[in-house]
């Protein structure tokens, strides 16, 4: 108790005072951005995952992996890439793409078989294990352009089309099948597809010697695995020089030197086994199997030296670059003599590259619905996209019409096939996915009362 006389003091509790600091605009909009960009992440890290366990479900469910013995030494695990690959891990050197010994070859690019020979290294030429190694590695491909689907999205049709592009790709039944299915470079190819659109799109809008640099490296290796893959470089690079002129000549110079060191070994290969600086060697048997008076533009096999022992061994005696000038001249004739019938055969390829029906079929080539539609319906859907980017007055619409337009040319003249339409299929999705977004986007507007909510999470627009 306070003594007597003594000052009473009262105490009062200091409240703090709080100053309210402001948060410019700039800050709360970075802030939205990285949480929106760490959403984006995590759900393209759910759906490439989401793909590849699909894909690996698939394979193991239906035994895709299983190796078959028959009397051509598995050629059927990889056809000629299987050969060439199988030629290497026994240190045969690239050559054998056929079930006989035939020597040097350039009719296929060194990467896929490159890839396949480390994994029969690893485990076992032909085994099971080879089997699953590499149809993992197609599903992990497969899976990945789920990636560069978005990434190529971000900067053409926007974020949301891009997130739905990557689901639509991750269960779309060609893509699984050629992933699990078949030992080919298919799925690293629309991987490539993918990837080189997003690079090369990345140096038309902001020219930099980097990207120029590995858009040129990522180029190299798309002619070594693919050498169609080259021609998607030329609306973008007609479209950068319009776009950026003297400013992406440092780009243009880092681009061609990583390009020229990435592919140069390989031309040098080719000068010295077959006099020629080629990529490929293959192009007047594609042309012969596919131009003939047996067939309307189909691929005819009994042409082809890997199901014709006869040819397999008139190869064999006479080396690879002789049989290919004996195939260069047989298509000279016949186009001399059948030129109508070769205008024909490339009018039924066209048809049947973008929708899957042949205008006349034959009885190896029957037209099935199961592939005819859907092929049809993507198409479609793609090239509505398309048109509705022009309309939008979209600058990229030219960079998707150009890959469109350039890269089927040369199955046009030679064979349409199902996996060359897949290398498109990345881009038609792309376009299509857009399409869908559009649409939605009109009947959100128009409709009333709907109940129904503007965007749901997972296309949800972000700037992330």
């Amino acid at each position: 108790m306070p003594q007597h006389g003594e000052r009473h003091c009262v105490r009062q509790r200091v409240q703090p005072v709080t100053i309210p600091i402001p948060v410019s605009s700039r800050d709360t909009k970075t802030q939205t951005q990285s949480a929106s960009g760490r959403d984006s992440r995590l759900r393209l890290t759910a759906v490439c995952l989401f793909a590849l366990a699909i894909r690996l479900v698939v394979m193991f469910a239906g035994h895709t992996y299983l190796v078959k013995d028959d009397d051509t030494n598995h050629f059927g695990f990889g056809w000629e890439m299987g050969r060439v690959a199988c030629s290497l891990a026994q240190g045969r050197g690239f050559s054998s793409p056929l079930p006989l010994p035939t020597g040097p070859t350039a009719i296929v690019g060194p990467i896929y078989p490159l890839i396949l020979a480390l994994v029969f290294k690893f485990f076992g030429i032909y085994s099971t294990s080879s089997a699953i190694a590499i149809r993992f590695l197609q599903c992990v491909f497969s899976s990945l352009t789920c990636l560069f689907i978005y990434l190529c999205a971000r900067n053409t049709v926007g974020r949301r089309a891009g997130m739905l592009a990557a689901v639509v790709w991750a269960l779309f039944p060609l893509n699984i099948f050629f992933a699990v299915q078949r030992v080919w470079e298919t799925t690293l190819t629309a991987m490539l597809v993918a990837a080189l659109f997003w690079a090369m799109n990345s140096v038309r809008e902001s020219p930099s010697a980097s990207r120029g640099a590995f858009a040129g490296a990522l180029l190299g290796i798309a002619a070594l695995l693919s050498t169609s893959l080259v021609v998607l470089a030329v609306p973008f690079a007609i479209s950068a020089i319009v776009k950026n002129r003297l400013r992406l000549l440092r780009a243009a110079v880092a681009g061609s030197l990583a390009l020229l060191v990435v592919v140069s070994p390989w031309l040098i290969r080719n000068r010295t086994q077959f006099g020629a600086i080629m990529f490929r060697s293959n192009f007047p048997l594609e042309f012969r199997v596919g131009n003939n008076i047996e067939s309307y533009g189909q691929k005819m096999e009994n042409l082809h030296p890997s199901n014709t022992p006869a040819l397999n061994r008139h190869w064999q005696q006479i080396g690879e670059a002789r049989f290919m000038e004996e195939e260069r001249q047989a298509n000279a004739r016949f186009l001399a003599e059948h030129s109508d019938r070769f205008w024909f055969a490339t009018a039924n390829r066209i048809a049947n590259y973008w929708t899957g029906a042949w205008i006349r079929p034959m009885a190896d080539y029957p037209n099935d619905w199961r592939v005819i539609v859907p092929t049809s319906l993507l198409t479609l859907l793609g090239f509505v996209g398309l048109c509705l980017m022009f309309s939008r007055g979209q600058s990229q619409a030219w960079m998707y019409l150009g890959c469109l337009t350039v890269y089927p040319a040369a199955y046009y003249l030679t064979t349409s096939q199902p996996r060359f339409y897949h290398a498109m299929s990345p881009l038609l999705v792309l376009a299509a996915s857009f399409a869908v977004c559009r649409v939605i986007d009109f009947l959100q507007s128009t409709s009333k009362n709907s109940g129904l909510p503007k965007e749901t999470a997972l296309f949800k627009e972000s700037e992330g």
